[in-house]
């Protein structure tokens, strides 16, 4: 669930019927973060993305993961992967 290309804890909340705070609370109580999760979702999606046959651009993959730019799925990248979406997707 995402607003504007986002995805925010208030609305992912919302969809479980939790106040925000609750969540964040039950998260801690599994070890989990909010940031977390979503970067590992993030990272995920990603790579389902770049192996689809039709190669979408980078930045409408950017977009898909939620990133309103595409020097921001770079950066992203190189963290997880230590090289850019162009050279992974080779």
């Amino acid at each position: 669930l995402a607003v504007g290309g986002y995805c925010v804890l208030g609305v992912i909340a919302a969809a479980l019927a939790l106040h925000p705070k609750t969540l964040q609370r039950r998260l801690v109580q599994e070890g989990e973060r909010f940031d977390v999760l979503l970067d590992e979702v993030r990272r995920e999606r990603f790579v389902e993305l770049l192996a689809q046959p039709t190669h979408p651009a980078m930045a409408q993959i950017a977009l898909m993961v939620g990133y309103s730019e595409q020097s921001t799925l770079a950066r992203s990248c190189r963290r997880w992967f230590g090289c850019s979406p162009s050279a992974l997707r080779r």
